[in-house]
């Protein structure tokens, strides 16, 4: 089932009406164009058949949206070529697969008429987990991971940790330059951070971790690189693997003047649903590329661990985003 442009839309502008009517009849048939659809919110009709005042809405019937399986698999394809060359330029290649079996959405907050969107791939049109965000969740899982470990009850802490492992100098060519070599009241001046007009210094665990973990900081590094080192794995972009199932979700905020106006949260005010779209139960492949065989292992063992445990996109915490069949 193939979500239709609307005949008529007063709250489009005139040109935009032309461009709508000129290439109406292509849209409708086999070049589809999902963001269109998703990007465009629909006026509410009566039962009259007239239009209700202008308000901004997701179109309820994208969910209903389906592609052809053919051209999933077509760019699914491009990518294994694209990984065959990279083999030939001695690299080494990680693919696997993994289910979202509940529900995902990249780029909740990205820009859309109703300030809920999603993130769609700016050539195919399709949902997908851009190579950033698969590093950057990625890398969170290291930093996360790590600093639990050493059993820090100060939570603030993890910004200093973070400035370690992103900014200590642990191969300097002049072995007294190395960033192991200072001491502990210089540790604490260079590697402390501002948050919120205060400043945090590290504390002795921090110290204690940068003496003695060589290797972790090396490999932190390595993998995604510095301001002044490039990462030496490389990760792609996911695409979804065959059917994309669309689901509509709902946040519903319950007290919108404390929100908006800074009233009190009182029960009287009026809920403010507010519907976004999600993908549901859908396979994605992901794909991990380095002329180091170890590190990419290392690699892609960090990447399972942080969709199997820890989520991608938004509201993790709530469940979405999560990966399993790993």
């Amino acid at each position: 089932m193939s979500v239709k442009i609307p005949e008529t839309n007063k709250y489009f502008p005139e040109d935009t009406k032309i461009i709508i009517s000129s290439i109406k009849t292509i849209l409708e048939t086999q070049f589809e164009k999902f963001n269109f659809n998703f990007f465009f919110n629909l006026p509410k009709i009566n039962e009259d058949n007239r239009h209700l005042p202008a308000k901004i809405r997701i179109n309820e019937n994208i969910q209903n949206f389906k592609w052809d399986t053919k051209f999933t698999e077509s760019i699914i394809d491009r990518l294994k070529k694209t990984a065959e060359n990279l083999k030939q330029n001695s690299y080494s290649i990680k693919s696997f697969q993994a289910t979202c079996h509940w529900r995902l959405i990249i780029g909740l907050g990205a820009s859309h008429p109703q300030e809920t969107s999603m993130t769609l791939h700016h050539i195919y049109g399709i949902p997908y987990i851009p190579g950033g965000a698969v590093k950057g969740v990625t890398r969170h899982w290291f930093i996360f991971n790590e600093f639990n470990s050493l059993g820090i009850s100060n939570f603030e802490q993890i910004n200093c940790f973070e400035k370690i492992l992103e900014t200590v100098d642990i191969d300097n060519k002049d072995e007294n330059k190395r960033d192991y070599k200072i001491s502990k009241e210089d540790f604490k001046k260079k590697f402390k951070v501002k948050k919120s007009n205060e400043l945090i210094e590290p504390n002795d665990n921090l110290y204690e971790f940068l003496i003695t973990k060589h290797d972790t900081i090396r490999n932190f590094q390595s993998i995604f690189g510095t301001q002044n080192k490039k990462g030496d794995v490389i990760f792609f972009d996911a695409y979804p693997v065959g059917k994309i199932n669309l689901k509509i979700d709902t946040m519903n905020p319950h007290y919108p003047d404390y929100y908006s106006k800074g009233a009190a949260p009182a029960d009287w005010q009026n809920p403010n649903p507010i519907k976004f779209l999600t993908v549901e139960n859908t396979k994605f492949q992901f794909w991990l590329a380095s002329r180091d065989a170890d590190l990419l292992d290392e690699a892609e063992n960090l990447l399972k661990r942080a969709i199997r445990e820890y989520g991608i996109g938004a509201k993790t915490s709530l469940g979405y985003g999560i990966f399993g069949g790993i």
